[in-house]
């Protein structure tokens, strides 16, 4: 579990995140949304241990993140973050995945192993040998996706993961997310895309001036009159289920598709 209790963060003048207390359990899969600069990707960094609270506490499993190397809590929380630019160093995008396998204590082989599936598991295999920067933008995403996979951690956070990424990739995305919940693995993402997340209908915080503003499950969010005050896009999905008065809204088209043909019900 991770959980955060009263926490605050500052980067010099005012609070990032001010008060936020909650927990995220095992093999849930968790959004923050909200505008940009509202405190999304700070939540993100605390909970990876990236920086620590200035008030407050965040614990993973227990472990304090305050009093916890953060060599330790990189093996249970990886995060894959916004610009891949910022986790590219090495020459080659094979050692760019083996680079945190060795540093976690594997052997040569078994990190190359492991590097190799998983950079199968994303597409990238043909890519070994490439220089990690002369890579798109979409594939320096995936190749993030890849690093973080390959060290299999608990919990994995996603910073705006849909950003560059095409239709087919989204696909690939979606499926990973679904096995990655049903492994058990707790997966967290921050994002601005309703569109990407609703398939999920994930439990949600709207984050607005580093506060929690409302939580709940997404499609809940979506059924108040009210929710354009998040200044957040509505779904298509979930604006055709409104307008059709569904009681429950679709959160795929095929599961739409069945309520309009009469073969299923919401």
């Amino acid at each position: 579990m991770i959980r955060l209790e009263d926490v605050y963060y500052t980067y010099g003048k005012g609070y990032a995140v001010e008060g936020i207390s909650l927990e995220i359990n095992e093999g849930q899969l968790v959004a923050f949304v909200g505008h940009n600069g509202s405190g999304k990707t700070t939540i993100a960094k605390l909970m990876a241990g990236i920086i620590k609270p200035v008030k407050g506490s965040v614990f993973i499993d227990e472990m304090d993140t305050k009093n916890t190397k953060h060599s330790n809590i990189v093996k249970k929380v990886g995060m894959v973050f916004q610009n891949p630019d910022y986790q590219l160093f090495e020459s080659t995008v094979l050692e760019e995945v083996m680079f945190a396998l060795k540093n976690m204590g594997y052997e040569k082989e078994k990190a190359k192993e492991m590097a190799i599936k998983s950079l199968e598991m994303f597409g990238l295999s043909g890519y070994a040998q490439r220089p990690p920067l002369s890579l798109s933008g979409g594939e320096k995403k995936r190749l993030t996706f890849a690093i973080v996979y390959a060290w299999d951690p608990k919990y994995i956070i996603f910073d705006e993961p849909t950003v560059g990424q095409d239709r087919k990739n989204l696909q690939n995305l979606s499926v990973m997310i679904n096995e990655l919940i049903k492994s058990g693995k707790s997966v967290i993402i921050t994002s601005h895309d309703m569109e990407f997340l609703w398939q999920f209908n994930p439990l949600t915080y709207v984050i607005e001036k580093g506060k929690v503003v409302w939580s709940g499950y997404m499609k809940e969010l979506f059924a108040q009159t009210d929710f354009s005050m998040y200044n957040l896009t509505e779904p298509q999905l979930s604006a055709i289920s409104r307008k059709l008065g569904l009681k429950q809204p679709a959160l795929t088209v095929e599961e739409l598709s069945e309520v309009i043909n009469g073969v299923g019900s919401i």
